[in-house]
């Protein structure tokens, strides 16, 4: 257990050890820890090379895609739990097999369409992208938490006098608070880490997102490393930030799905 966990940690620790080194101390003194400190690289990076606007950027395309998601998937759960409607098994399969496609058989398809539609090279394009790639994992885990809520509480609220959808927003919402946050966490760690379609679709330098950027960074100031390791230190600090913030909401999640 203790080698698990030094194999994932000591690499990260490297990392912002050689973040704060000058670009010769990465190669000749990797493993050593710093003469001396220094966060110049990190302002360089935020200030020269674009990543405030890169961050804008991530930021942007992400908070939309995350909002659409959990709203979208949160809705579409509590229909499928709680409503009987024909073709229901077959759009519970189609969720099955949705997140069963590896993502890199739809990328030229999905290239295609929004070529069509005239939205590359747009934020746009990253965001339906971006849904449509989590929307089917988010359904299939909130849908398996809404089957756990006693239908007999749904049925309580509407002999009360609420309809369907306040049922939704006062009884099933409010439950569902830590599947959401595992929802959230788990997708905002995919959708700020993307690479694949965030280089691909966006060609315009002043519409990155912090992945794509950190490569065009990379080209731009050729091998300097340090300012590289400083842009990706940059990137890291938001899921860090996020992590913090749900971690007990996540782990209360974790605990309820253990117990079925």
């Amino acid at each position: 257990m203790f080698g698990i966990v030094a194999i994932f940690v000591v690499p990260v620790l490297i990392f912002f050890m050689n973040s704060v080194k000058s670009s010769s101390g990465i190669f000749t003194r990797s493993y050593e820890l710093p003469e001396s400190i220094t966060l110049g690289k990190y302002v360089t990076a935020w200030t020269q090379g674009g990543f405030s606007q890169y961050m804008v950027n991530s930021i942007l395309v992400v908070g939309v895609s995350l909002l659409l998601i959990l709203v979208c998937s949160t809705l579409a759960a509590y229909a499928i739990v709680r409503f009987e409607f024909r073709g229901k098994y077959v759009v519970v399969s189609l969720v099955l097999a949705g997140f069963m496609i590896p993502t890199q058989v739809l990328f030229i398809p999905r290239f295609v369409m929004l070529s069509w539609a005239g939205l590359i090279d747009t934020h746009l394009s990253l965001v339906l992208v971006y849904v449509a790639s989590a929307l089917p994992f988010s359904i299939f885990l909130l849908r398996q938490f809404f089957v756990g809520i006693p239908a007999s509480l749904a049925e309580a609220a509407q002999l009360d006098g609420c309809s369907d959808f306040q049922t939704f927003y006062r009884i099933y919402l409010p439950l569902a608070v830590p599947a959401i946050s595992a929802v959230f966490i788990f997708q905002f760690v995919i959708l700020w880490n993307e690479f694949l379609y965030a280089f691909t679709f966006i060609s315009s330098d002043g519409l990155r997102t912090l992945p794509a950027g950190l490569l065009n960074y990379r080209g731009a100031y050729g091998t300097d490393w340090s300012k590289m390791m400083a842009g990706v230190g940059i990137s890291v600090i938001p899921t860090i930030i996020v992590f913090v913030l749900f971690r007990n909401q996540f782990l209360r999640s974790l605990n309820m799905q253990a117990k079925g």
